[in-house]
């Protein structure tokens, strides 16, 4: 399996892929069509929009939120419908992680929604609140983790 995880830092088909991934599978799939491709928190420069690329595919997708004291938040995790259930999500949570050791985050924090429990569990996420003030529009029924991440 070939897979890569680049950072979105233009306006081309990296972000309509980007978009599309995330509004097909966070809010169609769930009945929700009110998803905004032009939500500020994707502007803000300490956000790191991510796209795997799998085979030369946009395959998923992911934001890792550097906070700027060594932990940050991974959000809006997602695999394209018909690439599921292939490992990678294990794929894209490994590069993740690396990726955020390359930023020297050492602490992970998700908000992981109620059917992706299972999935953190198992990449090594443990329950841990860490801002219940999140836990507010999309992420109201989630689950709050934490994952301390080991420097190779």
């Amino acid at each position: 399996m070939t897979t890569t995880l680049i950072r979105i830092t233009d306006k081309n088909g990296e972000w309509r892929d980007y978009h599309a991934i995330r509004r097909s599978v966070l809010w169609e799939a769930r009945g929700d069509f009110s998803y905004n491709d032009h939500h500020p928190d994707d502007a803000n420069t300490a956000n790191h929009a991510l796209l795997l690329i799998h085979n030369g595919r946009a395959a998923g997708t992911t934001r890792l939120d550097d906070f700027g004291d060594g932990s940050g938040a991974v959000r809006l995790v997602a695999i394209a419908t018909d690439l599921q259930k292939r490992g990678l999500g294990r794929e894209l949570a490994r590069h993740t992680d690396n990726y955020a050791r390359e930023l020297g985050l050492h602490t992970l924090y998700v908000n992981a929604a109620p059917e992706a429990v299972g999935y953190y569990e198992k990449m090594g996420w443990s329950f841990f609140t860490w801002d219940a003030s999140e836990l507010t529009g999309i992420a109201a029924d989630c689950m709050q983790m934490r994952k301390l991440l080991a420097f190779e």
